[in-house]
């Protein structure tokens, strides 16, 4: 008897235009993340993007350097003298701002994470059931080797469950 082979899956590749933004947002839950945010959570995931970059460090940097180098170099014309505080009152401005933009992110990321864990756990089970059956295909439905390791399967789950 021929059997035909199963297709091979699907590999997805660059598109072009609007669903080009969503291309490599592969896994469901990354799917969900980007497609179903509020204004807000778009503006805090922008702002996080830009606060937790090598370029915003190179550039603050360069503009502190520069800021205390002009207050320093140009003695008659220091708007900010030591010890700047008006650029510490910017820093903290800054800072009170970024920090509850920087926790509404990682809260998102925290839900993306649950998503993904349940996501893999379904997917496990279902690996689970597709041996399951490969292995009654194989070994004959007589065969005792699933329930006969039942009881270390569950040890080894209990063991890992009260690690967790």
């Amino acid at each position: 008897m021929h059997e035909t082979p199963c297709p091979a899956p699907r590999i997805a590749t660059p598109e072009r235009g609007a669903q080009a933004a969503r291309r490599h947002y592969l896994h469901p839950a990354n799917r969900y993340r980007h497609d179903h945010r509020t204004v807000g959570q778009r503006l805090a995931d922008s702002v996080t993007g830009v606060f937790g970059s090598w370029r915003f460090i190179v550039v603050q940097t360069v503009i502190v350097i520069a800021w205390i180098a002009a207050n320093i170099v140009a003695v008659a014309l220091r708007w900010d003298p030591y010890p700047f505080i008006l650029l510490n009152l910017l820093f903290s401005t800054q800072a009170a701002y970024a920090a509850p933009l920087i926790l509404l992110s990682q809260n998102r990321q925290a839900d993306t994470d649950r998503v993904k864990a349940e996501h893999d756990y379904q997917v496990n089970q279902l690996a689970l059931q597709y041996l399951i059956a490969w292995h009654r295909t194989t070994h004959g439905d007589a065969c005792t080797c699933v329930p006969d390791t039942a009881p270390i399967v569950t040890g080894m789950l209990a063991t890992l469950a009260q690690k967790l």
